[in-house]
């Protein structure tokens, strides 16, 4: 039975096994507070529940210093409805009025579930509810100790860090899996295809509700693509050498963007719907080149090295 998607709390059923939070990235630390929910559900007959936000709450109570999101809303939805195929997942608007419920009012819409979260959760007008409230109140409550990584916690703060410092490897350890962006083809120019080339795919950096995407550090990466074209039903994969950042030699565009050649690829792919893995880290960052034949040899000397490492990587 496929996970059900509602977006009120209302909709939780009566002794429910929820797990709580903001989810971002769904990475290591997520999961496994997300695993132990799914575990007691098996074991006691609860329905496998998740309660997020369609958008962090933060970026709402504090919009001049939103971070920026790890995922979308469309991949976070896909995410944890793969991981609790036959459960509920609740995506409850965080609006001014929800902020304003006080914290004993919003404890008895739980339904009097048994709650799995972290240590930090917070809810209820002015964040006063806790943990130790629900436990005071008479909830069973499951504090999920953090995952670890070096000595220190996973959090989606420290993999935007890792990101914002073009560490894309480090970001896929603490995800548990590569970071991923999704986007659609824009037309552009087509000066790559024609000064270099080496013709590549223009996609904007932005959520597919325009979500505000958290920063990455300009430069040249390896990724690999699944493509799927309009009016296909099979998508393709490619590996792929990636350019995110403004294009100062050539374009100088306001909004950086990713510029993607598919490695060995060829045709028309505009308007497809591109999905990036990356879990390598960057192999340089942007530059600015004082003429197009250093540009373009720079761009031979990157392709270069892009095959060399997929084909030593069964690409």
């Amino acid at each position: 039975m496929a996970c059900r998607l509602t977006r009120s709390l209302n909709t939780l059923p009566s002794q429910a096994a929820l797990a709580v939070g903001t989810f971002d990235g769904v990475h290591l630390g997520h999961q496994a507070l997300l695993n132990a929910m799914i575990d007691f559900s098996a074991s006691h007959n609860r329905c496998a529940s998740v309660l997020t936000f369609s958008a962090p709450p933060n970026g709402f109570l504090h919009p001049a210093s939103d971070p920026g999101r790890l995922m979308d809303n469309c991949s976070l939805v896909h995410t944890l409805r793969g991981m609790i195929s036959n459960g509920l997942l609740i995506q409850q608007t965080f609006n001014a009025a929800f902020a304003s419920i006080p914290a004993p009012v919003f404890a008895a819409s739980l339904q009097h579930a048994v709650i799995f979260c972290g240590e930090d959760w917070r809810f209820g007008m002015g964040a006063e509810g806790s943990p130790r409230l629900l436990q005071a109140l008479g909830f069973d409550v499951h504090i999920i100790p953090y995952a670890q990584w070096q000595g220190t916690r996973i959090s989606s703060s420290r993999i935007r860090s890792a990101l914002r410092q073009g560490k894309f490897d480090e970001a896929a350890t603490m995800l548990g899996r590569p970071w991923q962006f999704s986007g659609r083809v824009e037309h552009g120019r087509g000066l790559a295809g024609t000064l270099f080339g080496v013709p590549t795919l223009n996609i904007p950096y932005h959520g597919r509700s325009d979500e505000r995407m958290a920063p990455l550090a300009h430069g040249v990466y390896l990724a690999n693509a699944r493509v799927q074209r309009l009016n296909t039903s099979t998508p393709t994969y490619w590996p792929a050498l990636v350019n995110f950042g403004t294009a100062p030699s050539i374009k100088q565009i306001h909004s950086p963007l990713f510029e993607v050649h598919l490695i060995g690829a060829s045709g028309d792919f505009y308007d497809a719907q591109v999905e990036l893995s990356f879990n390598t880290p960057r192999l340089r960052p942007e530059q600015h080149f004082s003429s197009l034949v250093e540009l373009k040899q720079q761009i031979l000397k990157d392709l270069a090295i892009a095959q060399e490492w997929f084909t030593a990587h069964g690409h």
